[in-house]
């Protein structure tokens, strides 16, 4: 048998269930390490307050990740001690705050420490800068951090414009720390990338879109669109609320068209109480949805690339944005990714030579996400790369949901 570098991937918690956004990037990860030729071992915590590995979730990972080895371990009252104090000694940053970082106690993760001590250990990929402080020690001699949204700038959102609160400008400022303390920088969105390039090395900060296969299967045929637009959405903080906002403005568009929402935000009180839309909730076949549509809406605000922007358009189908949700994708949209405005879903959905160019072009546009483009972009260069590459390991369904 062919001996493989070791890589671990971090992730707090139970994602193989995908019922958020996050969790379809950290399956990506998975994938893409498998594809660059690595041996692949995900480290959790079994009992994740937020995302607990239940019988479930591991039978998915299984299933969905046959080429990887799941390791866990039990988070503790200590851990969640030291975490703390790393935490806080990270505002500070500096010599003490590298040391307490790279802080290892014996015996609180046994699994973990035995992956340590695995000769072949060479690369360990960690979701989310905070993640760091999350692991008992240094994960290995190359570290990658993927960034996936930055906690700063969701702050800095919430805050009045051009007046960055303290809170802001301290979680910016242990981010950064966190980040300068690794050998390399993931970054999901193309603004954050650029971002995190004008304040640290840019040499380290890559930028790594989502990473979506199948964009070029077949589409369901013979489906007659059944909406004009469709949302897809996980019940986190942001959907319920924008999508909601969405339907009351809409109401006085005094545009006849037939609406869907997909997900389980479809469980949000001010989702069920909003007027003008049909409720769809957990969807299966999210390219079945997507053929049943002529378009797809995003009407969330905030950082970084919005997945379900991606996965519409890997699915041939153009999407109206709201302006927040612009500044993640990478160059060239303009022809597939409009603003969510009255005017602009007239003028498409009205037109139907423009909408039939609009989704030959969402389909063109996608390419640069295909999960065969990425993964060959994120392996030329790549410190410490695995020797093989691999074809795409296993089908990955669509899932934001």
């Amino acid at each position: 048998m062919e001996k493989r570098s070791l890589a671990i991937f971090f992730f707090a918690g139970c994602f193989s269930a995908v019922t958020d956004g996050c969790h379809v990037r950290a399956c990506q990860g998975v994938e893409m390490l498998l594809a660059l030729g690595w041996r692949v071992v995900v480290y959790s915590y079994r009992n994740h307050h937020q995302w607990p590995w239940n019988p479930k979730g591991i039978e998915a990972f299984r299933t969905r990740f046959p080429g990887a080895e799941l390791v866990l371990d039990d988070w503790s009252r200590k851990l969640a001690i030291v975490q703390k104090f790393k935490g806080l000694i990270s505002y500070l940053g500096g010599r003490p705050a590298a040391r307490a970082l790279r802080t290892h106690l014996p015996g609180l993760t046994p699994e973990f420490d035995r992956l340590l001590r695995d000769p072949d250990l060479k690369l360990a990929l960690v979701s989310y800068p905070w993640g760091m402080s999350h692991l008992n020690g240094s994960p290995g001699p190359h570290i990658i951090v993927d960034t996936h949204d930055l906690a700063a700038l969701e702050r800095i959102q919430d805050d009045p414009p051009g007046r960055p609160g303290p809170r802001s400008i301290l979680t910016l400022k242990r981010e950064l720390f966190y980040l300068g303390e690794v050998d390399e920088i993931w970054s999901t969105s193309y603004s954050e990338g650029l971002f995190l390039k004008s304040l640290l090395e840019r040499d380290r900060v890559r930028i790594v879109p989502p990473a979506l296969q199948g964009w070029s299967d077949p589409r369901p045929a013979g489906v007659a669109p059944t909406y004009d637009l469709v949302f897809v959405g996980s019940n986190n903080r942001w959907n319920p609320s924008a999508i909601s906002g969405f339907l009351n403005s809409y109401a006085g568009w005094g545009l006849p068209l037939k609406i869907a929402i997909a997900g389980s935000v479809c469980r949000d009180k001010r989702v069920a109480a909003a007027s003008g839309a049909e409720l769809l909730g957990f969807v299966d076949d999210l390219n079945l949805l997507y053929a049943s549509t002529r378009a797809v809406i995003c009407p969330v605000e905030g950082t970084g690339t919005k997945i379900k922007i991606i996965e519409a358009l890997s699915a041939g189908r153009p999407v109206f944005a709201a302006p927040g949700a612009f500044t993640g994708l990478l160059p060239g949209y303009e022809d597939c990714v409009f603003p969510l405005t009255r005017e602009s879903v007239a003028a498409v959905l009205g037109d139907s030579r423009a909408l039939a160019a609009a989704q030959v072009e969402a389909l063109r546009y996608a390419r640069a996400y295909s999960f065969e483009h990425v993964v060959a972009e994120t392996r030329s260069g790549l410190a410490g790369a695995a020797e093989t590459f691999v074809a795409s390991p296993s089908a990955l369904a669509m899932s934001s949901r």
